[in-house]
Formats: C-alpha cells, structure tokens, sequence
C-alpha cells in the first residue's frame, strides 16, 4: 500500500500548484463542495466542536474551511508539494502534515481525533484491496461515536457516459466500471485512479460501523473537467445545481453521479 501511494504522491505534486485555480475555485468545484457540505450538515456529525483527521487534505482548502466552523483540524497529504502550498495558502494557526497511506493508520493520530474525513476521491488513488484494508485497520482504532465523512469516486457517471457516447468515444463510456487502474488526467497529469462503488465500500464497513447517509454529489452537476464547456454557459450550471438540490436528495443516484458522499458511525457490536 505505501508504494502504490508513494507513487501517486508524484503525480499530485505537479498538479499542487494549479489545483485551486483548475478545480477548488472552478464554478464547478465550487457547487461540488457546497453539496458536499451541506450532507455534512444534514448527518449531524459536526454540531459540535470536533477534532478531525482528514487525509488526501490537498491544498488545505476543506481544513481552512473546517477550523473555520469551529472545529479541530490535523491536515495531511502524501504529496509534500501540496503541503508547501496549503501551508503557504491557509492560515498559519493549521497543522498541515505530510503523510502518506501507509503512514496514516500506524501514526497514532486516527486514536487522537474524532472524525476521519476525506473529500473529492482521495480514497480513490488506492485500490479496493487497499482500501479495504484501510478502513479495516482505522476501525481498530476509532472509538465508539467517532466517524467517517468520505467522498468517493463510483464505478458509474451518468454525466461523463452521456458526454463520451454524444462524442462517439463509446470504448469511454462506461469507462470507470473496472477493478483495474484508469489513468486520469489531473490538471495534465495522469494519476492511476481507481472507483469504488457505494455497495463496495458499504460491505467494508461491515458491521464496525453504522452508515449514517449516503448522497450524490454531483448526480446532475457535470464532472469538473467540463469546466472550459460550462464557462460559456453559466446560466445553465447555475440551473443544473437547482436540479442538483432535487435528484441529489436521492441515496440511490450515489451509485451514478461524478462523487458522492458516505457518512458512517464506529458502533460497537457484542
């Protein structure tokens, strides 16, 4: 697991720089993360001060923004290029760290904080193998009442299959739907991703763990790499992000939009 992510943290290096500019500040980037913390609202899990761990932290954008509501963030990332510019970028009073998969659940900090959270398919640079082990060994560790807030990439995009069938790339259309690797291009560089469904990652959590919700995000909101597309259209984003506050009320489209989000409690079983 470590070398398969200490092989993506290149790929996110090149991309640290322009990351902001291409997605987190993107029109559709924007209205992603707005759904994405609005189901953070609706689970409950942040009406009070907590501490969180989150992973895949990028450059810093959701720890600024997390610290912000009153909560307690430890920030960390693989790519130490994404950790200069979040440090570099967010206020300095937040703790940005760099740290890789393989590091995360033997560093002690998953025991010392009350929520793992991970945004915009970070989980997504592992594979299903990894990931399950993963999030068997940060079950050892969560206490009862902790959670997970995780936003995932699926096997199935009814927006990206329609894009590639009206273009006739139809090899592309059901392109995410594999166990293997698919190269993605990210701000020009090809990072391995792979996709785990809802279910999948469902099965996972076994019985460690309560399931709390599981939302679209971006069912009818278009992937980001559309942006250029949409920048002559922006009425029409604006009115897709209406239809998104409709369909993304729906748990079963989760398996069908370009993210969605799961949100689930450590329990403890007799």
């Amino acid at each position: 697991m470590v070398n398969q992510q200490q092989h993506n943290e290149n790929h996110f290096d090149n991309a640290a720089l322009q990351y902001d500019q291409v997605f987190t500040l993107s029109s559709i980037g924007l209205f992603q993360r707005a759904r994405v913390y609005h189901w953070l609202e609706k689970s409950g899990i942040f009406k009070s001060p907590r501490k969180v761990l989150e992973i895949n932290c990028g450059t810093g954008y959701d720890a600024q923004k997390l610290t912000e509501m009153g909560h307690s963030v430890v920030a960390t990332d693989a790519s130490d290029k994404m950790i200069e510019v979040a440090k570099a970028a967010r206020s300095k009073d937040l703790q940005f760290i760099q740290l890789d998969f393989g590091q995360v659940d033997a560093s002690g900090m998953v025991e010392k904080n009350e929520v793992l959270f991970s945004n915009f398919g970070g989980l997504n640079c592992i594979s299903g193998d990894h990931l399950k082990k993963f999030l068997s060994s940060i079950s050892e560790q969560q206490k009862k009442g902790d959670h997970l807030a995780l936003v995932l990439i699926p096997k199935v995009c009814m927006w990206e299959s329609k894009y590639f069938f009206l273009r006739f790339e139809w090899s592309k259309v059901f392109r995410r739907n594999t166990k293997k690797p698919l190269n993605v291009n990210v701000d020009g560089t090809m990072v391995p991703t792979w996709y785990h469904s809802p279910k999948e990652v469902k099965t996972m959590l076994g019985k460690n763990y309560k399931v709390l919700l599981t939302k679209p995000v971006a069912f009818s909101l278009p992937p980001s790499y559309m942006e250029p597309l949409f920048k002559r259209w922006p009425n029409a984003l604006k009115f897709l992000n209406k239809l998104e506050q409709v369909f993304g009320q729906v748990s079963l489209l989760s398996a069908w939009s370009d993210h969605y989000i799961i949100v689930a409690e450590k329990v403890q079983w007799e």
